[in-house]
């Protein structure tokens, strides 16, 4: 209990002794699917480890989100979760079941002996000469400091980073907007065979003819986007009965600032209003939806970049487009630019740069060219060598690295971060946040935190190659079977990619509606 004694800009509160909850080796803070990598990694080595997580469950949109589509590079402890997936018949070419992959999670951080907090916030960290030592966080019977030798921030939002005064980027440069928010939807009831066997998705498979009649036709109050983003199909369910269950991401809400709870209220309101009107539009409009109704929203809202550290490497949209490889890579991806329009319908592929002394809007492999909002004035969009569709080359099996500097913050000590809150700009950001991306990078960071406290050193100081081999010998694809890294042995021929990502060898203007 605090009394009020109002001051200038707040009310004044006397000095207070916040008890001490635990002491860790290893705190993470977040429990999405970055967060969740991160503390299994600490904890396979036997460092005590402790997850806090604000919502009820483990792995973050891929679960309490609905964005059930782990897509990018498979390896390391992903083959572990994929494998645990597959036993429980809860994955099914990329599409997951959301709860069953919570309890998944669950076991996977049981099995590696990490302490898990849910319903837990992180409210402040506790710095001491430019080094992290733990956090506050805020329970049912008050706030407790966490105390801890290594804190890896996998929020999203980079709380703990932030709490401690690292420096942030966040949204665009011009205004700090970040790009819009989806709230997901599950629809039951619907006829998935007579879906895929229907002239729409033939003709049309991301709605967008059939969005633009149902606007003119009074069916859609307005725009909330120009296409279908993605729809998958829920494995494990019913199913040829017409009782499939899908998972959609269609709802968006724009102008969106989601390190604001005002505005963090407004689009989860905005979105359920979105799915009520969006579930009758489709209900009346998509073959195969008939009969469909809304089984669930979200419980978390679909925020694809807010707060975001600046560590000792920022990650770039050139380096993307150029398929740009680091000595110090601790993941790769093959997933382009994907900025969701921040003011208006649409997703933009492609980037604003100068080539050869001429400003052009650059796409990283071919499907930029399937962009729903095109360049400024319609110019031309090209590929990093200046080519446009007719004639343009992509690399094949191209991908890029994300280096281990990315992970790294730039002023405090003893602190990581690890998923879409890495150390990037807005357009390398867009493309390296898939679900398995995220993962990785939660792994490395894991592992790195580990090391450190195994040789008694910082995080920043830990030497690439040992993580590396470290990630390497624990089946973490860093590009191994594509190239050798400097300073590592070769002979990662044979590395096993049993769940091969579906985004490599894609050909030109190929539509796909699994995007995330």
């Amino acid at each position: 209990m605090i009394g009020l004694k109002k001051v200038e800009g707040g009310i004044a509160v006397k000095g207070k002794v916040i008890p001490v909850y635990g002491e860790y080796d290893v705190v993470v803070a977040g429990g999405g699917v970055a967060g969740t990598a991160a503390a299994m990694a600490a904890g396979k080595r036997g460092w005590k480890t402790l997850i806090v997580e604000a919502t009820s469950a483990l792995g973050g949109l891929a679960t309490m989100g609905l964005v059930n589509i782990p897509l990018d590079f498979v390896s390391g402890l992903g083959f572990e979760m994929f494998d645990e997936l597959e036993k429980m018949n809860a994955i099914w070419h990329r599409n997951t079941d959301p709860e069953k992959h919570k309890l998944v999670l669950d076991r996977m951080l049981l099995k590696y002996n990490c302490d898990i907090l849910l319903v837990t916030q992180v409210v402040d960290s506790i710095v001491e000469d430019k080094t992290i030592m733990g956090i506050v966080i805020q329970t049912k019977t008050g706030q407790k400091a966490v105390l801890a030798k290594r804190v890896i921030d996998c929020s999203g939002d980079s709380d703990a980073a932030y709490y401690a005064g690292e420096e942030m980027m966040q949204g665009r440069q011009s205004d700090g907007m970040s790009q819009s928010c989806s709230l997901e939807f599950i629809l039951g009831s619907t006829d998935w065979d007579k879906y895929l066997a229907s002239e729409l998705k033939k003709n049309d498979p991301k709605w967008m003819e059939t969005i633009k009649r149902g606007i003119a036709a009074g069916d859609l109050p307005f725009e909330v986007d120009n296409h279908l983003n993605w729809i998958t199909h829920l494995p494990g369910r019913p199913q040829h009965c017409g009782k499939d269950e899908v998972s959609i991401c269609f709802v968006h809400s724009r102008n969106c600032y989601p390190s604001d709870n005002r505005d963090l209220t407004r689009m989860y309101i905005e979105g359920r209003e979105q799915v009520d009107f969006l579930t009758s539009f489709i209900k009346k409009n998509i073959p195969g939806f008939e009969s469909c109704y809304l089984s669930q929203t979200g419980s978390l809202l679909g925020v694809r970049e807010s707060r975001r550290i600046v560590g000792e490497y920022i990650l770039t949209g050139y380096d993307l487009a150029t398929l740009r490889k680091f000595d110090d890579v601790i993941c790769i991806s093959s997933h382009g630019y994907d900025v969701h329009n921040f003011e208006g319908p649409g997703n933009i592929k492609w980037a604003e740069m100068e080539i050869n002394g001429q400003k052009e809007y650059v796409i990283c492999n071919p499907m930029g060219f399937g962009t729903t909002t095109p360049p400024p004035n319609e110019k031309r969009i090209v590929n990093i060598k200046g080519q446009t569709a007719e004639n343009a080359e992509f690399e094949p099996n191209g991908y890029y690295d994300i280096p281990y500097r990315a992970l790294v913050t730039k002023n405090i000590d003893n602190l990581l971060a690890a998923g879409r809150n890495l150390s990037s700009d807005v357009n390398a950001q867009s493309g390296a946040r898939l679900v398995m991306a995220c993962f990785t990078m939660g792994e490395a960071a894991g592992t790195a935190a580990a090391i450190s406290l195994t040789e008694n050193i910082t995080p920043r100081r830990v030497d690439r190659k040992k993580l590396q081999k470290e990630l390497i010998a624990n089946e973490v694809n860093l590009g191994q079977k594509f190239r050798q890294i400097p300073g590592l042995e070769a002979g990662a021929e044979n590395f096993d990619d049993r769940y091969s990502n579906p985004e490599l060898n894609r050909k030109k203007h190929v539509t796909i509606v699994q995007e995330d």
